[in-house]
């Protein structure tokens, strides 16, 4: 069966969200219906960015941000007894809406790890269930390593074995759609973190990297371990994509690493576009997947 999940991972920096919407619309030139779901975006798998609220406690929600109300509803989804809303996404000035809905969300440890696990493998599983009977390609960027390796190394103090065998069980509840995963990475984190965060300056929120930082340091591992500054950052960095690269040699599903120290974006592109050749089913006479 071809391809119906492409899984685009990497350290930030590396080319995730360009080379997710380049390889998007290289199949829908050749007439794919393709999903393409960006960080930040609704999810219909992660629940990164979302708010994942009671369905008892969600008309209070509501009635309490009425003039948010049509805002909120557009960005909700219902599972189950709980209404998931992709949060971030609902444009307002008021900072309390943003604060409270956050405690809602399954990262940055604020629930359990039964709850977290088990949530995840219900969206994964309920995902490939949906899509395996769909003429589409999904691809996700950075919600299957980057949220989850992140979330549970630096938050719930898991060790390797865990965390590769999580990512196992992800792979093994999309089976069905035959995932592959491309892996983007520079040889120099440090070089590679200072070039993004040159370019993710904002104007009202604060630097891309100064929350990268704070992020580093609340975290347990960082409180735990000293972690201090854009130094502190890298070693978080290091540590991640190391056992990244562990997670990569155990996967249950086709992967490749695409090297690009040089930061040749084309030459990288070149790589990615044989490779998809290769990989997912495609025929230039065939439209479908």
């Amino acid at each position: 069966m071809a391809t119906k999940l492409i899984l685009i991972e990497g350290i930030p920096g590396s080319g995730k969200s360009t080379f997710a919407r380049k390889i998007a619309q290289w199949y829908q030139n050749r007439g794919v219906a393709v999903n393409l779901y960006i960080e930040g975006q609704s999810h219909p798998a992660d629940l990164g960015w979302n708010a994942c609220v009671p369905a008892a406690l969600y008309e209070n929600l509501l009635e309490k941000y009425e003039p948010l109300r049509a805002k909120i509803v557009e960005k909700t989804v219902f599972e189950a007894d709980t209404a998931i809303i992709a949060y971030t996404l609902v444009e307002t000035d008021d900072k309390n809406f943003y604060k409270e809905l956050a405690a809602y969300e399954v990262y940055d440890g604020r629930v359990s790890d039964d709850v977290f696990f088990n949530r995840h493998y219900d969206r994964w599983r309920a995902f490939a269930h949906s899509a395996a009977s769909k003429n589409e390609l999904n691809i996700f960027e950075c919600a299957f390593m980057q949220n989850h390796v992140n979330e549970l190394l630096f938050w719930r103090n898991a060790d390797e074995h865990t965390v590769i065998s999580h990512h196992n069980k992800l792979i093994d509840m999309v089976k069905c759609l035959s995932p592959l995963v491309i892996y983007l990475s520079q040889s120099d984190i440090r070089e590679t973190i200072q070039r993004i965060a040159r370019e993710r300056i904002y104007k009202d929120n604060g630097n891309w990297i100064d929350h990268c930082i704070a992020y580093c340091e609340n975290s347990p591992y960082g409180k735990r371990n000293g972690i201090k500054g854009f130094d502190g950052a890298m070693q978080i960095f290091t540590i991640r994509k190391q056992l990244e690269m562990k997670i990569l040699t155990q996967l249950p599903a086709p992967h490749i690493v695409i090297n690009n120290d040089d930061y040749n974006w084309d030459s990288a592109w070149s790589r990615i576009e044989t490779y998809l050749l290769e990989q997912t089913g495609y025929r230039s006479q065939d439209h479908g997947l």
